[in-house]
C-alpha cells in the first residue's frame, strides 16, 4: 500500500546536516494518502489537524481545529491539466475524499484552505494574522517520467529525482521563489534542516533514509484586511510538501 503518513512530526532530512531536533508542540495539518497504485482503484485522502506529543507522534485534534479542516478545498491536478474536485466529509478524528485514477500518470493532489479565522497574537505584543494553508502530495500510477509542471497556487513545490538527490523547485505568485529565501525539511526522525534557495529556484537535498520528508515554505504577505469581522495585519502563507521516499 503507497501512503502518506504524517503521525509523527516530521522533520528535516539529509547526512549529518540535519542535527536541529525538532522540540515545539505546534500544531499543524498533515496528509495521509492511501492507495495501490493502480488504475481504476479508489485512493483514500485524509487531512488532520493535531499536536505532538511527548513522544514526537502527531495526535489528531477532534475539537474545533478539525471543524476548521473541513474549509480545505481538495482538488486532483492531472498531467495534462484536468482539474477534479475531491469532495470531503468529517470523521472521527479526520476529514476524508477519495478519486479513482482512470490512467498511468502523475496525479497531483492539492488542497487549499483560505477560510481559517485570523489569529490574535496581540496579547504577547504580536500582531493579528490571517493563515492560508496549502497542501501538496504526488500519487504515481504505473511507470511515470518527471515532467515540469505550470505552478497551480500562489505557492507551489515540484520535487524531481538527481540521482541520490531530490530537488524542490519552490514557486511564488507563479514565478521562480527569489534567491535567499527559507526552506525548511523535516525528515522521518524529527529533524529540522532550513536550506537557502538558489539563483535557480531550487533546493537540492540528500535523504539518508526511507520515510515521509515535509518540505515547507512560509510566506508572510505584509497586508492588511478584514476577515469574518476580526483585523489583521498581515497573511501568513505555508506551503508543504509531502514526500514519501
Amino acid at each position: 500500500m503507497i501512503a502518506f503518513k504524517l503521525f509523527r512530526t516530521l522533520l528535516t532530512g539529509g547526512l549529518l546536516v540535519f542535527c536541529i531536533p525538532f522540540l515545539t508542540k505546534a500544531s499543524a495539518y498533515w496528509l495521509e494518502v492511501a492507495g495501490n497504485g493502480k488504475i481504476n482503484q479508489k485512493v483514500a485522502v485524509k487531512i488532520f489537524y493535531g499536536s505532538i506529543n511527548d513522544f514526537g507522534i502527531r495526535v489528531p485534534d477532534k475539537g474545533a481545529e478539525l471543524d476548521l479542516t473541513g474549509s480545505f478545498k481538495l482538488f486532483v491536478l492531472e498531467e495534462d491539466g484536468k482539474r477534479s474536485s475531491i469532495i470531503i466529509s468529517k470523521n472521527k478524528d479526520h476529514w476524508e475524499g477519495f478519486f479513482t485514477p482512470m490512467h498511468e500518470g502523475r496525479f497531483r493532489i492539492i488542497g487549499l484552505n483560505d477560510q481559517h479565522p485570523v489569529i490574535d497574537r496581540s496579547a504577547k505584543g504580536g500582531i493579528s494574522v490571517k493563515p492560508v494553508d496549502y497542501l501538496y502530495a504526488d500519487y504515481k500510477v504505473g511507470q511515470v517520467t518527471y515532467t515540469y509542471p505550470t505552478p497551480a497556487q500562489l505557492l507551489d513545490i515540484f520535487v524531481a529525482d538527481t540521482g541520490k538527490l531530490k530537488k524542490a523547485t519552490i514557486f511564488l505568485k507563479g514565478k521562480l521563489c527569489p534567491a535567499g529565501s527559507k526552506i525548511r525539511i523535516f525528515n522521518p526522525d524529527n529533524w529540522e534542516k532550513e536550506l537557502v534557495v538558489d539563483d535557480h529556484g531550487e533546493v537540492c537535498f540528500f535523504p539518508p533514509e526511507k520515510g515521509l520528508y515535509i518540505i515547507r515554505f512560509d510566506w508572510t504577505e505584509t497586508d492588511s484586511g478584514n476577515f469574518l469581522g476580526k483585523v489583521y495585519e498581515n497573511t501568513r502563507h505555508r506551503c508543504n510538501y509531502f514526500l514519501l521516499f
